[in-house]
């Protein structure tokens, strides 16, 4: 839910809170009977609170002073009878069950909404995760890995101290603040009106403070996020790293951004000191002014010694409140800023949309057909433009060209991981934006470049694809894959436990599973993303057996950039800076030029040339 908000008030803390408060709401609805209780539980510790300096007034007026001058407490007549003693032991017993009743209600509330804090954390990550895979490639590839990881960590975590402490202490100490001032002014209005008369100087301060300190909390998130994504991209990039030395170059550029959090930091910090420091000075002034004027309504006789104790002490619960609440202002304000990275994820709308009326599919044949098919990641930069052409079921169409003309993009299109902006796609007629995105998405395969392979067994990892998948669909798709042989030969076969992205492994037995993967849901339709690219020659020539056999009888769409592999295809579709600019089977490319015929002589020319000094090199090595 987005609000709007008016331009006027977007400088002020509280509105932010306000709108913070507001996305929150939705989250707050299944745990709104602890709050009730736990602000029920409030009300109690308020009481105790209130209550809490009379039975000390009690011993001054009652046990201390002549009877003449007792008043605002219980008639001196139910008293009189216990001497002295008598009162100090029934105001003893009074302190005593306060504090029990005080500690009851504070325990109480405290868990309940700790408790509630915790659950809607809980709630707001798993919304969060769940959002993020949703959203749809174009808006990823835009963001940081490490601040998105920060914000569904981190950030949500602040969240929960805003939730307990706007609560708990807005709550709980504005209830006492109100309670405390209407029995001080019922008591002496004139010496309340001087205790209030510090409350606008506290009140420009902590809005002038934490305005600062909620923009540097910001920023300061911001470079977290960029130094989580350094460190993420370093833990990915481990290998080329060490191999090419470059661990002093990226200890340099992790020590600037860490440098650039650290100044952030203690701007951070020294602003939340600075709240602290004035806070604190502003509410001594308040107390000097207040007991200098008491002192003289006492000896004036205005005022009893008692009185003047219960009013300083209400004095010190009041000032107490605006204290915690001026210091978790600055802790409100860093979690109101958090709420603001969190929710603006939420409020993304890039999700793939699918339609009210969307169909669950039946199994496809497999003809598809691509119509004036035009994409931008950028507008006014198109990847792709008008492109057209059909599979046929049952075969094989292979798209080739240089690197960036758009062909993984055109791919990624097929299972809706990207919307084209105009033109249409079909599935036996069908326009594929009228399927529902699980039907559609369940009978395509896909085997991309890189292998992306989970933490967990050999069996977890290619019944990724079909979560039901019984035990001999995923032996038959391992067949189907041929790394049943080798995943057999395992001491402990299918539960074989792989490291995370399948570092275990090498290139081609991960590529090999993550082929099963696609197999075992017995696809109508496969995508081949280059799936032999980070592959050696030898390797890849294996690998392309596999895939020929895996492909056979279903609708194929395959991108390669080794033109010999792909020669045998029903259909080479050549893109240029997004554009079909040839197409037709191997045999009618070679007999025209353009950029097939120059390619695939090129590679041609190269294999043959590697030939001779292989067997240069062996002749050496023997002699």
């Amino acid at each position: 839910m987005k609000v709007a908000v008016n331009p006027l008030f977007r400088r002020i803390p509280w509105q932010r809170l306000k709108i913070a408060a507001m996305e929150l709401r939705p989250f707050l609805e299944p745990v709104r009977r602890e709050l009730l209780i736990a602000f029920a539980c409030s009300l109690g510790a308020v009481s105790m609170v209130v209550a809490r300096p009379w039975p000390i007034k009690m011993v001054f007026d009652y046990a201390l002073l002549p009877d003449g001058r007792v008043k605002w407490v219980f008639p001196f007549a139910v008293l009189k009878g216990y001497g002295a003693m008598g009162v100090v032991t029934i105001s003893c017993a009074l302190l005593l069950a306060i504090s029990l009743l005080w500690g009851a209600f504070t325990y109480t509330q405290r868990y309940l909404v700790a408790g509630a804090g915790q659950r809607v954390t809980f709630t707001l990550r798993r919304r969060l995760f769940a959002h993020l895979q949703r959203l749809s490639l174009s808006y990823h590839r835009r963001q940081h890995i490490g601040d998105l990881m920060l914000r569904t960590t981190g950030d949500a975590n602040m969240l929960r101290d805003m939730i307990v402490d706007a609560v708990v202490i807005l709550a709980t100490d504005g209830l006492v603040l109100l309670t405390m001032v209407a029995v001080m002014f019922y008591m002496d209005w004139r010496l309340t009106m001087i205790s209030l008369a510090v409350l606008p100087l506290l009140a420009v301060a902590v809005f002038r403070i934490s305005h600062d300190l909620r923009g540097a909390v910001r920023k300061q998130r911001k470079r977290e996020g960029r130094m989580a994504s350094l460190v993420g991209e370093m833990l990915q990039s481990i290998a080329v790293i060490q191999v090419f030395g470059r661990e002093e170059f990226e200890d340099d550029k992790f020590a600037g951004s860490n440098r650039s959090n650290l100044r952030q930091g203690l701007r951070t910090v020294k602003l939340e000191a600075q709240l602290e420091r004035v806070s604190e000075f502003i509410i001594a002034l308040g107390t000097g002014t207040v007991l200098w004027f008491g002192v003289g309504r006492v000896l004036s006789g205005i005022l009893t010694p008692g009185d003047l104790l219960v009013f300083t002490a209400y004095l010190g619960g009041m000032y107490r409140p605006l204290r915690r609440i001026s210091r978790v202002t600055g802790r409100i304000a860093k979690a109101t800023a958090c709420a603001e990275r969190v929710f603006s994820v939420l409020r993304a709308d890039e999700r793939i949309k699918v339609r009210r009326d969307a169909i669950e599919p039946p199994r496809f044949k497999g003809r598809v057909t691509f119509k004036h098919v035009t994409f931008a990641y950028r507008r006014g930069q198109d990847v792709l433009r008008d492109v057209n052409f059909t599979l046929t079921p049952g075969k094989t169409v292979a798209v080739v060209g240089p690197n960036g003309a758009g062909k993984s993009t055109l791919c990624a299109m097929l299972p809706r991981l990207f919307d084209p902006d105009e033109g249409t796609i079909t599935i036996d007629g069908e326009k594929i934006n009228r399927c529902t995105l699980d039907g559609l998405r369940e009978q395509i395969g896909m085997v991309m470049q890189q292998p992306l392979l989970f933490s967990g067994t050999i069996a977890e990892n290619i019944a990724y694809g079909k979560p039901d998948a019984t035990d001999d669909e995923i032996r038959a798709a391992a067949v189907l894959a041929d790394v049943h042989e080798f995943v057999d030969s395992l001491p402990a076969g299918y539960e074989t436990v792989i490291g995370e992205r399948g570092d275990t492994l090498s290139g081609g037995q991960r590529q090999k599973i993550s082929i099963a993967r696609a197999m075992v849901k017995n696809p109508s339709i496969l995508i081949l993303d280059e799936p032999t690219a980070a592959l050696d020659a030898s390797s890849a020539a294996r690998l392309g057996r596999t895939l020929a056999r895996v492909a056979s009888g279903v609708t194929t769409l395959r991108v390669g950039h080794r033109l010999a592999e792909l020669r045998e295809s029903d259909l080479i579709v050549v893109l240029e800076d997004g554009v079909v600019s040839q197409m037709g089977t191997h045999d009618e490319l070679m007999a025209r030029p353009g950029w097939y015929r120059e390619v695939y002589q090129l590679q041609l020319a190269a294999d043959v040339s590697v030939v001779p000094e292989l067997t240069a090199s062996a002749e050496g090595g023997h002699g």
